[in-house]
């Protein structure tokens, strides 16, 4: 069915903005970390374990939010315009970026790592990325994004066939478990089995063309709980409805604990001999047993935050949501840019870090004005022209419109003096004279000289 925009999709969208935006945040943080866990070509002499913090605790929610999110308004759109028409825009949107970004930004990080890998006196190897041509460093979403969109169009186009007592047994058991108080357990729960094979027991980040299937049930998950949350779009403030609870416990109690089990649990792994002992298995599942639990604390928590005080729209908010796509896309290769020229400097490592990522969203901001907002990429990337806003056409006459109402006017009763006066028709009464009061001058003054033609 469809429904007019309210402040719950508002706050959605604006959700959707930051998720995208904190890519930047993750990738600017990359150089500076120190455990080991993330990998990345460019590596800073500034290096501290609280970049690894910052890093993992996006990492954990971000994308996963996302992909609730695009869930969400994936199916929104096919019941507003149908299958085929989600089908055309998601090729349009997400197909296309992604076909023109891996044949130019892809082989573009290839060299800047190349060269900045022969300026340290070693050797880049672009199979250890997913090769040249490929969904790798960060146009992966793009392609996965692409594949969970597939069971949902499956599921959409043969909706008619699914019996009636099927769709109600599994409305009445969604509504069931999303008032329920043990919703985010379960949900953690049932992640962990998914997680169990991945490298850093955290979700792995894919670079070639054949999919991980642990990685596509990971974030199709994510993606079909939000289509179903669509669904059930009334139930929306139940699930942040105590997001100050959520997100406390979440970065308070949950996030400390869970990096460290994480961090410490992946050195003894290296360090201890295959198979690993039992001891450790023990705690690997209780690590990524917190890992799960905080993914989705933070997602129910950041959707009740955005629906308290994040429902209305400005018109920066309206800016920043055209130009979020444009920023991921382009943002990574500009950041990775300033990253090698700011590791020969020296400077300190937060300096760097709120310099480069300072640099880059103006860099973007710039672009985006300049050469996006109101070009064909601009339109590729949003759908339409971002700022351009059309007034509604005025309503002809006789075509059935209906016509505003006019209200009668009180009748004006003259009053006794009024009657007395003659009643003069079609005339207006006319106006004073006003004239001009006449200066005297005294002839034994001087008389003021005035501008003439010279006559």
């Amino acid at each position: 069915m469809e429904h007019p925009p309210s402040a719950r999709v508002i706050a959605l969208d604006n959700l959707r903005v930051v998720a995208m935006l904190l890519g930047l945040v993750i990738h600017g943080v990359l150089p500076y970390t120190a455990s080991g866990l993330v990998g990345f070509p460019v590596r800073d002499t500034s290096r501290h374990i609280l970049a690894d913090a910052a890093f993992l605790g996006i990492h954990d929610f971000r994308m996963q939010l996302f992909f609730l999110l695009a869930g969400f308004a994936g199916t929104a759109l096919a019941a507003r315009r149908g299958v085929g028409e989600f089908v055309r825009n998601r090729v349009m949107r997400i197909g296309l970026p992604m076909a023109v970004a891996v044949l130019l930004i892809g082989p573009l990080m290839h060299l800047l790592f190349a060269w900045h890998a022969a300026d340290r006196g070693q050797t880049w190897n672009p199979d250890h990325a997913g090769g040249w041509v490929g969904p790798n460093f960060h146009l992966w979403f793009l392609y996965y994004l692409l594949l969970v969109c597939l069971p949902l169009v499956g599921v959409l186009a043969c909706r008619r066939f699914i019996p009636e007592g099927v769709v109600t047994a599994f409305d009445t058991t969604v509504r069931r478990v999303a008032v329920s108080w043990w919703k985010l357990p379960l949900l953690s729960l049932l992640t962990v089995p998914i997680l169990w094979d991945m490298k850093a027991w955290l979700v792995d980040t894919p670079t070639t063309w054949i999919p991980s299937l642990a990685v596509y049930l990971y974030y199709l998950g994510f993606f079909l709980t939000g289509a179903v949350l669509y669904r059930h779009r009334d139930l929306l403030p139940t699930i942040g409805k105590r997001w100050p609870i959520q997100l406390g416990v979440a970065n308070v109690a949950i996030l400390p604990l869970m990096l460290w089990m994480t961090i410490t649990g992946n050195w003894w792994q290296r360090e201890l001999p295959s198979p690993a002992p039992t001891w450790l298995l023990a705690w690997k599942a209780v690590a990524i047993t917190l890992d799960t639990l905080y993914t989705w604390l933070c997602v129910a928590g950041l959707i009740g935050l955005f629906q308290r005080y994040f429902a209305t729209q400005p018109a920066w908010s309206k800016y920043l949501s055209g130009a979020s796509y444009w920023c991921y896309l382009a943002g990574f290769p500009i950041q990775a840019a300033l990253q090698v020229w700011f590791s020969r400097v020296g400077l300190p490592g937060v300096t760097e870090f709120f310099l480069v990522n300072a640099l880059t969203f103006l860099v973007l901001l710039v672009l985006y004005e300049l050469c996006v907002r109101r070009t064909w990429i601009g339109w590729v990337l949003n759908g339409k022209r971002v700022g351009v806003e059309r007034l509604p056409a005025p309503r002809p006459a006789g075509t059935g419109f209906p016509q505003p109402k006019v209200r009668p006017q009180p009748a004006v009763v003259p009053t006794a003096g009024e009657r007395a006066k003659p009643r003069v028709d079609n005339q207006q009464a006319p106006r004073p004279v006003r004239r001009t009061p006449e200066i005297r001058l005294d002839p034994a003054r001087p008389q003021p000289k005035t501008r003439g033609t010279g006559a």
